[in-house]
């Protein structure tokens, strides 16, 4: 087929080739989502437990908007002192923003004995993209407001959590500091990391186009 020549082929050859590496790089990252399910975080019931309006639904969701709590950790309750403080820090990371699960799969309905959905959940990057590390459950962990509570009625195993050059150290110990440096010197920089990896700057100009186009 022939396009035309000059800068109208070129431009049309041009358009031809971005629409494709848009195409390509958008199947890149949803195929390399490690997601079951994901939505976004609408109401935060304490440190653990939070409700979700689903926008990616695995066979397991029921409803529009799910209950889920987290997988493996020990969060204090609301009654006692610090209850509101795990509530505010899960309200401080969650609220409002798109998260991702993976929900349990050693149960069939991958729920608790409360119908809430039993779940590792991961945060959003810079393009919506899941991070592997560190997941929410380990974050809550790190930060203090909740202590490890390794669950053999679920798939998941937590000292994964830590196998990202932590040391096993850190799968014992708790809240080993403070939160504030671990999001400013891990969880930031790996959103940088995982945007650069997944786009290089002529790719995220594109990427920028594309959106632009699909009204995103």
């Amino acid at each position: 087929m022939i396009f035309g020549s000059g800068k109208t082929g070129l431009t049309i050859i041009s358009a031809i080739s971005l629409s494709s590496m848009a195409f390509i790089v958008f199947s890149c990252i949803c195929l390399a989502a490690p997601d079951e399910a994901y939505g976004t975080v609408t109401n935060i019931l304490d440190g653990s437990t939070f409700d979700l309006e689903v926008e990616k639904a695995d066979p397991r969701i029921e409803d529009r908007v799910e209950r889920v709590r987290l997988a493996d950790v020990d969060c204090p309750d609301m009654k006692t002192a610090d209850g509101p403080a795990a509530r505010d820090f899960a309200y401080a990371v969650l609220q409002g923003r798109r998260v991702y699960l993976d929900i349990d799969d050693q149960n069939p309905s991958g729920r608790d004995a409360d119908g809430s959905l039993v779940c590792q959940v991961y945060l959003a990057g810079a393009y919506g993209q899941p991070l592997a590390a560190p997941n929410f459950n380990r974050l809550l962990v790190d930060s203090g407001h909740a202590r490890l509570d390794n669950s053999t009625d679920n798939e998941f195993d937590p000292q994964y959590w830590w196998d990202d050059g932590y040391g096993s150290s850190r799968f014992s110990g708790g809240a080993l500091e403070d939160v504030s440096q671990d999001i400013r010197e891990e969880l930031l920089p790996r959103i940088e990391e995982s945007a650069e990896s997944a786009l290089d700057r002529a790719a995220r100009e594109m990427w920028q186009w594309f959106k632009a186009q699909m009204g995103l």
